[in-house]
């Protein structure tokens, strides 16, 4: 699993005993040129990552949704490898392989809407532009 992570090209490695605050501890945020960003959830063991999703849920309520949130947990720990995550559904799969290999694959709509808009605010700065005699 190491091997996995160390393809990632991330600056160092978490232990797992140590928690997030005393990782940052010491790191020179103002050396980081690459803005390289650990994942918060790399360090934790598969027991600390349930048993936070699960406070997690019992604090905002979320006890019907709980075996989604460990699922998009454990992808949100390791996304490269969503497909080994036991639980995670045909179509959820497929989703997440869109989600990076296509990730802009949006309704046309949207982007009709986007275009709309963007035409508009152009028409009112010139329009205000104008009123305002510049």
């Amino acid at each position: 699993m190491e091997e996995r992570k160390a393809s990632l090209g991330l600056t160092r490695r978490v232990h797992s005993g140590r928690s997030a605050e005393e990782a940052l501890k010491g790191v020179d945020l103002n050396r980081n040129i690459e803005a390289l960003i650990e994942n918060p959830l790399s360090h934790l063991t598969p027991e600390q990552l349930q048993r936070d999703v699960r406070a997690f849920a019992r604090s905002n309520g979320l006890h019907e949704h709980l075996e989604l949130l460990e699922r998009a947990a454990q992808i949100a720990k390791d996304p490269h490898y969503f497909e080994s995550v036991p639980g995670v559904t045909d179509r959820e799969k497929v989703a997440l392989g869109d989600e990076r290999h296509r990730s802009f694959r949006q309704p046309r709509a949207l982007y009709l809407t986007i275009i709309i808009c963007s035409i508009g605010a152009a028409v009112q700065g010139w329009d205000q532009t104008g009123s305002n005699g510049a």
